[in-house]
């Protein structure tokens, strides 16, 4: 068995490559972006959310000033790579241009243009091996600017709606004089929002298509995982969470965006200041099993079993 890797139309995400090892393929658009808008079983499902109706998208005067007339972000689904901590409009820039893609031993390497008004050039990677269920995700940034800039990498991964999402909590004691966990709540988040259950062993987040109203919440998820289920699919975000380093947004590696549509899975690097020329990399890696979810988001007990499969 070895990696095919070929051109392909997908959805009406035009020109695409596709990576497949036979038991897994995933799809990533070179028209514009770049995201990855497919992670499955061969023949199977996509657990990630694809915004084929371009629902989801962001345009300001900002972003027109900056960008040029009627600029707009298209979320258009999967997953992308951004810079922390979010701006306006410097976050959201149109990366509505073809993207160059290189083949490696292992995988395939995606670069967009050089965002030119924001002086920075993203791009990933993904890693695709013989035999398994999952892929290693490479996310780059590179200042090419002539000033220092602090940010952190930031991998989101949009899934499809219907599922359950589970964030472990920090079980690390320390002396009980200090606190060892951190949560963090966006303006807009209902603390009593309904499809939030936060135990004492972990975050469950519920989707449900009939609240449209957006909830984001972050942690400093020392574990590094996150996990979510819809139907027998359950794909899991592994990286890397550094003791002691400086994250973003009050000290979150992990953030996560529920509304409607989609929920969102986001890692984070710890914070950086790159000067002119220099580079930083953050890794995720992403695997797929059949494992469906327990009846009971709020039963740690159950969670406990469940993701005793895949810690």
């Amino acid at each position: 068995m070895s990696i095919e890797i070929k051109e392909t139309e997908y959805e009406n995400y035009g020109k695409c490559l596709r990576l497949d090892n036979g038991l897994i393929d995933v799809v990533v658009t070179i028209e514009f972006g770049p995201r990855i808008v497919r992670f499955g079983f061969i023949g199977e499902e996509n657990i990630l959310y694809n915004d084929l109706e371009r629902r989801n998208y962001i345009s300001s005067e900002s972003m027109s000033e900056r960008y040029g007339k009627d600029a707009a972000f298209y979320h258009y689904g999967g997953h992308r790579v951004w810079l922390s901590p979010e701006k306006m409009p410097e976050t959201y820039y149109p990366d509505n241009e073809p993207v160059v893609y290189g083949i490696l031993p292992e995988g395939v390497s995606f670069t967009p243009p050089r965002q030119k008004r924001n002086d920075v050039q993203l791009s990933f990677e993904v890693i695709m091996t013989e035999g398994t269920t999952d892929i290693m995700v490479v996310h780059s940034a590179k200042n090419c600017s002539k000033e220092k800039r602090n940010c952190a990498l930031w991998a989101l991964t949009m899934v499809k709606g219907g599922g359950v999402e589970v964030i472990p909590m920090n079980k690390d004691t320390g002396s009980s004089l200090l606190p060892n966990r951190l949560l963090t709540l966006w303006p807009y988040s209902d603390i009593r929002d309904k499809r939030l259950s936060a135990g004492n062993r972990f975050i469950t987040i519920r989707h449900d298509a009939d609240i449209p109203n957006a909830l984001k919440l972050g942690v400093n998820n020392t574990p590094g995982w996150a996990s979510y289920t819809c139907g027998e699919y359950t794909l899991v975000k592994r990286y890397l969470h550094t003791a002691q380093a400086a994250y973003p947004d009050y000290g979150c590696s992990y953030e996560t965006y529920a509304c409607g549509d989609f929920i969102e899975m986001e890692s984070l690097s710890p914070l950086y200041g790159l000067e002119p020329g220099e580079g930083i990399r953050h890794v995720e890696n992403l695997s797929l099993i059949k494992q469906p979810f327990p009846e009971d988001p709020t039963d740690e007990d159950a969670i406990e079993k469940f993701c005793a499969h895949f810690k």
